[in-house]
């Protein structure tokens, strides 16, 4: 049997993440021997990408009845506009409603992330991107960041558990820390290819305590073609003019016989006008890796609202009664 891969925890279950009130109110109708069965709808108040459906179909597997219910959800990373309606959970209140708050929290996060990841990759063209943003999330969050970045669009990402429940690999760079260390770049350089397994991509990030140029030009004169490439560090950079670091390094790589080393690139000022930028100009660049714009992402916002009891539309005041229409959503269960 195949790992689940989004095993919801313990306090999910018993409600203990969510708001107390949902407790309450589980208990409230198990002393009154009230389960009607309920239709509730999950929508975006922005337009995104939805992501999440996976882990609240693993939540929903675990906590519904095995009769007398029905799921109809998008498909997972499919485009989701305003007000449309990403998920619908038919069932026993009592199976899923002390869930409300965590599916509408795993939806809201993790579609956030996947359309940051989105806008990103749209504007890349054919450049691959890349997410590295787990130290701007809790730890106990970042292989769902990860996840969610490569729903929406990112080739790789740099987390182990990120790339497991991705089906996918990790990529990362040697970092700016072990230069610091080694008080070498090259030493450092060396060091790291002298460690890691040969399937290892030796990507090293350069201009930590030389120029850029110098520091690409040593490692790849060390170690020849076994340097895939070099990560520039760019912060503070957006126009077309800011970047044209990246051409001098292509062009005193190339002239030094080193046509093989790729350039990478990450920073604080990538984002999509930035990667746009790059595009647009075809500038050498063999990858972007993004970090800050989609670990800060905002959370695409959703919302769920109790359609139907009993086959009875209802609604509350604001809200129109009965079963929202979208033919594009898919039965689940």
């Amino acid at each position: 049997m195949q790992e689940n891969q989004f095993e919801p925890r313990r306090a999910i279950l018993i409600g203990d993440v969510g708001d107390i009130r949902h407790q309450r109110n589980a208990a409230v109708l198990r002393n009154n021997s009230l389960n009607p069965i309920v239709t509730m709808e999950f929508y975006t108040t922005q337009d995104g990408v939805i992501c999440g459906l996976a882990e609240a179909m693993s939540l929903l597997e675990k906590v519904l009845p095995d009769t007398g219910c029905e799921v109809w959800a998008l498909e997972e990373g499919e485009e989701i506009l305003k007000q449309e309606v990403g998920l619908r959970i038919t069932g026993p209140y009592g199976g899923f409603g002390l869930y409300e708050p965590s599916i509408n929290g795993i939806l809201s996060s993790c579609s956030g992330w996947a359309t940051a990841a989105r806008k990103c990759s749209q504007n890349s063209g054919k450049i691959p991107i890349f997410a590295r943003a787990s130290k701007f999330v809790h730890p106990n969050i970042s292989e769902l960041l990860d996840y969610a970045s490569i729903i929406g669009g990112c080739d790789h990402c740099s987390t182990n558990l990120g790339a497991k429940i991705s089906n996918g690999t990790t990529f990362d760079t040697m970092s700016e820390s072990l230069s610091l260390l080694f008080g070498d770049t090259l030493l450092a350089a060396k060091a790291y290819d002298a460690t890691l397994q040969a399937d290892i991509q030796r990507i090293f990030a350069v201009g930590v305590l030389e120029t850029s140029n110098n520091e690409s030009l040593k490692i790849a004169e060390n170690l020849k073609e076994k340097t895939r490439g070099v990560e520039l560090v760019i912060d503070n950079y957006n126009s077309k003019n800011d970047f044209d670091i990246i051409n001098e390094l292509r062009i005193r790589l190339d002239n030094a016989g080193y046509k093989f080393v790729e350039i990478y690139i990450s920073g604080n000022s990538i984002n999509p006008d930035s990667i746009s930028v790059l595009k647009d100009n075809n500038f050498p660049v063999q990858g972007i890796i993004v970090e800050k714009y989609i670990g800060l992402a905002r959370s695409l916002p959703f919302r769920s609202e109790i359609k139907q009891i009993e086959g009875k539309h209802v609604a509350r005041n604001g809200q129109i009664p009965g079963i929202t229409t979208n033919p594009k959503l898919n039965k689940i269960i």
